[in-house]
């Protein structure tokens, strides 16, 4: 039953992942040992953070949360349905008692499963990492003490492009692991030293904050990552990006930390330059993707025709996308309109999307059978499928025509997103061509500034810039 029940969280998880973010980059998860994995990661955007961990791992690991979120109604029923494990933190006031929480989560790990925890210990709006505390380098090693073969602490970074918006992007990166019954961490006779040496787990502290510092983001201030992501994004947009295409989130994201890195004298012309840069693309009102590559008008000819067979084709599965997933997209758009912080927005969408769009589709699938007036009604939702239906299972009865209802559902909504995005696209390649047409003049100045920028950078950081 428990590994029904994470077969389909995990399956819930990649969808809501993927419906809420456009692109989603997994970085560096193929280079890890085999073996049981304590993951450490960073918290940027509460309850998001578990969903797209989960999502980008393919199946569900088994998390470590705050015992104070059991206080909150209707969570202790989700926590218990995704195997979330409790853990008391003395910061919360009262204790309690985590022994029963450690012995499970060794038992998990000797059984080679994936745990995972994020030790910042809260959520936050920050752009840099909060005080790691020490929860999971004990976790580590009385793992290692209880001889868990192969188990190894992974540092994973997870980077939103945009936390508040809905279809942004994502990158989730591994860091080095960490080897808790590494050499650093072995007494005189060369065994596991546990948690009870404060020395060790300290120092095992730090290093997990380290790891973390090098996957996840972690820049002094807002201003400072906004600069240091648009030098970025300008340099890597002139190094073999087709037009109007994405940087990658995960270069542009490595790149801006190593510029933030830099000593000051060299950082500083950079971000003075990026910000005047990015107030005259204001002030002009164009983007830097309209300007570089430079988008023809042949270009705006072959999207328009490649959308135009998109729709033909689509336009009805999308259609029914639409239908079957509206109440729940309007539920989620409305859960983050109610939360004022970012970081509660997220949290709010993922939470109402895990419970709302389930139902809707588990609706659909119970309803949208046999020959009442209710099935009768809502197959006018779903009526692409009629015709698979009637091939396949000969009507709309019984619970094979269920469940390919219900595996539609969520197919047809991303492929309405996936539609809509392409109709955006075809947009921007308009506006790329009428932008360059109607204001040469204007872009001489733009251009000769954004040429001085990237060669700042590519003096500063050239092998970054250039790979």
């Amino acid at each position: 039953m428990r590994a029904s029940i994470d077969r389909f969280v995990s399956f819930i998880a990649r969808v809501i992942t993927r419906g809420l973010y456009r692109s989603v980059e997994v970085i560096g998860f193929d280079d890890l040992p085999s073996g049981p994995r304590l993951i450490v990661a960073n918290h940027f955007n509460g309850f998001v953070d578990p969903v797209v961990l989960a999502g980008a791992l393919g199946r569900l690991p088994r998390f470590i949360a705050k015992a104070t979120l059991w206080k909150t109604p209707g969570v202790p029923v989700l926590m218990r349905v995704v195997g979330v494990l409790p853990v008391h933190r003395t910061a919360d006031g009262g204790g309690g008692d985590n022994a029963r929480t450690f012995v499970e989560v060794v038992r998990e790990l000797h059984e080679g499963m994936t745990v995972a925890i994020f030790p910042e210990g809260t959520t936050h709006d920050n752009q840099h990492l909060s005080p790691v505390r020490t929860g999971a380098a004990r976790l580590a090693l009385d793992a290692a003490h209880d001889r868990v073969p192969g188990m190894h602490i992974v540092p994973v970074g997870v980077t939103f492009e945009d936390k508040v918006a809905l279809r942004s992007r994502v990158v989730i990166r591994a860091g080095t692991p960490i080897d808790p019954a590494g050499l650093a961490y072995l007494d005189a006779e060369g065994e596991p030293i546990g948690s009870d040496d404060h020395d060790a787990v300290r120092r095992l502290t730090e290093e997990i904050r380290s790891g973390l510092a090098a996957a996840a983001p972690d820049f002094e201030t807002l201003l400072d990552a906004v600069e240091m992501r648009r030098a970025a994004d300008v340099a890597l947009r002139t190094h073999g990006v087709a037009p109007l295409a994405e940087v990658s989130l995960a270069r542009r994201e490595q790149l801006a930390k190593e510029l933030d890195r830099l000593p000051e004298d060299r950082r500083e012309p950079i971000a003075r330059a990026a910000a005047e840069y990015e107030l005259l693309l204001g002030a002009v009102r164009v983007t830097d993707r309209y300007l570089m590559p430079r988008v023809l008008v042949k270009d705006l000819v072959k999207r328009l025709v490649i959308t135009a067979v998109f729709v033909a084709v689509l336009a009805p599965f999308a259609l029914a996308g639409i239908v079957v997933n509206l109440i729940p997209t309007l539920l989620v758009v409305l859960a983050g309109l109610a939360a004022k912080a970012p970081v509660s927005k997220g949290t709010n969408r993922v939470l109402v999307g895990f419970v709302a769009f389930p139902v809707m589709w588990l609706s659909f699938a119970v309803w949208d059978v046999g020959g009442s007036f209710m099935s009768d009604a809502l197959s006018l939702a779903t009526w692409p499928l009629s015709p698979e239906i009637d091939w396949i299972f000969g009507s709309r009865g019984g619970w094979g025509a269920s469940l390919l209802v219900f595996v539609a559902c969520p197919v047809f909504g991303l492929l309405a997103v996936w539609l809509a995005e392409q109709i955006t696209r075809l947009y921007r390649t308009w506006r790329a061509v009428s932008t360059s047409l109607n204001r040469r003049g204007q872009l001489r100045d733009l251009l000769e500034r954004r040429d001085a920028l990237v060669t700042m950078v590519g003096d500063a950081h050239g092998s970054a810039v250039g790979s």
